[in-house]
């Protein structure tokens, strides 16, 4: 008589697969975690060089002035910010006419934790204001008419534009929580008050941040290691020669 045999998996083989299954996905999963956060520094790249590009018309359109980082009216690189709270006005900046607009070319997607100072997220970068500009203002700070305009500088005084900084990741905490920065203060400004120290570079990509500089060329550069980072991830991408920021670079 002919007998149907019946095959199962006895308690020790169930065990083997569920251990190998677990092996897999310890392999497996810490593998695609780290393939899209490079597919986010990919995306944050792309913007960067987006407004680098933009950031070199602005400049042939202005008889070689760089682009100002903002002024008192709220207007600003990215677009317009009034105030806490308040929507940022992507059509409205200095750069938006070379950026279409969108708000997404301002947002670092790998970006997402932070206090907004917007409603809803505003610029994850910060420009090199304090070489690139010159400040203009009219009457006191503390007067009712009192205004103010960063204003480029002639493209002119760059000397290296491969080696000197446009735009990059930026954030600050000197308010207390981790938030969005537009204005990228160069370590020699960052450090210059005793006990008053503060970070704006923030390396937020494995430890890394992204750059674009002047000649438009986007990279990942790692922290200074002479100078401290905090728990935040904010340091510093050269010494207080500033050697990265500013436009003579026979300086010292």
């Amino acid at each position: 008589m002919n007998m149907k045999r019946h095959s199962a998996f006895t308690l020790i083989e169930l065990l083997v697969v569920i251990a190998i299954v677990g092996i897999l996905a310890g392999i497996i999963l810490p593998t695609m975690a780290k393939a899209k956060m490079r597919g986010l520094t990919v995306r944050n790249k792309n913007n960067l060089k987006q407004i680098g590009y933009a950031a070199t018309q602005f400049q042939g359109d202005n008889d070689g002035k760089t682009v100002g980082v903002g002024d008192s009216s709220g207007r600003h690189f990215f677009g317009v910010f009034e105030g806490p709270g308040l929507a940022v006005d992507y059509s409205g900046g200095y750069l938006s006419a070379y950026m279409g607009g969108e708000a997404e070319a301002w947002r670092d997607p790998l970006f997402n934790s932070f206090s907004q100072r917007a409603r809803g997220p505003s610029c994850s970068y910060a420009y090199n204001y304090h070489y690139l500009n010159k400040l203009e203002q009219e009457g006191d700070w503390w007067e009712a008419d009192y205004s103010y305009a960063w204003k480029g500088v002639s493209g002119a005084y760059i000397q290296a534009p491969a080696g000197t900084l446009l735009f990059g990741d930026s954030a600050r905490n000197w308010m207390g929580p981790l938030e969005e920065n537009w204005f990228w203060t160069p370590p020699s400004e960052a450090r210059r008050w005793a006990g008053w120290e503060t970070a704006y570079t923030h390396f937020r990509h494995e430890g890394r941040c992204c750059v674009v500089f002047v000649d438009s060329h986007v990279e990942g550069l790692g922290p200074e290691r002479s100078l401290p980072m905090d728990s935040d991830g904010l340091g510093y991408v050269c010494g207080t020669d500033d050697v990265l920021f500013k436009l003579n670079k026979r300086e010292r």
